[in-house]
């Protein structure tokens, strides 16, 4: 009897293990280059971009959720502004400040979908020249990952990326 109740209670423990939260990868969040959000000489930020400061995050805490750090936040934001060619300090530095406002985040499910808000600014000289906020969602399936917090990390990752393309995109439209 003693044995059995050992072996659950072991089993049990490799389950908790397995079923740890783990924080977002930066590299996920990361928007590669992508056709029609490369900024090219003549376009506003170009290579100019020095400064990325990111808040509103939280680190994951193993036994519960995974969540989004600043520190994942930046990386992945400067790795998406160097892949679209605006980090650098060619021309008229300028300064990208983001805030992450919301992550809606669903408790269980089969397909997960995570929402996030962000009020991103950028500012040039003590000039504003973009204030906006920017929800994307990012969803997960059953299929990528059986493991529901694996799912959720997911999810949170394709939300922090589509919003970091979704800020792209707006700010290539103001900066023309």
């Amino acid at each position: 009897m003693i044995r059995r109740l050992a072996t659950a209670a072991a089993v049990a423990a490799l389950m908790g293990v397995a079923a740890c939260a783990s924080p977002s990868n930066p590299a996920l969040m990361t928007l590669p280059a992508t056709p029609g959000l490369t900024a090219s000489p003549s376009d506003l930020g170009y290579r100019s971009v020095t400064t990325v400061t990111v808040s509103g995050g939280q680190t994951t805490n193993p036994m519960w959720t995974s969540e989004v750090s600043n520190a994942d936040f930046k990386t992945a934001l400067e790795g998406s502004l160097t892949a679209a060619g605006y980090m650098g300090t060619e021309g008229q530095p300028m300064t990208v400040s983001a805030s992450l406002i919301d992550l809606k985040q669903p408790m269980a499910g089969f397909d997960m979908s995570v929402t996030s808000q962000v009020r991103y600014t950028v500012s040039r000289a003590d000039r504003t020249v973009f204030d906006e906020t920017v929800a994307a969602t990012g969803t997960a399936t059953m299929g990528q990952a059986f493991m529901g917090v694996e799912r959720l990390r997911m999810a949170n990752e394709a939300s922090i990326r589509e919003n970091i393309k979704e800020f792209l995109t707006r700010f290539r439209a103001r900066a023309r």
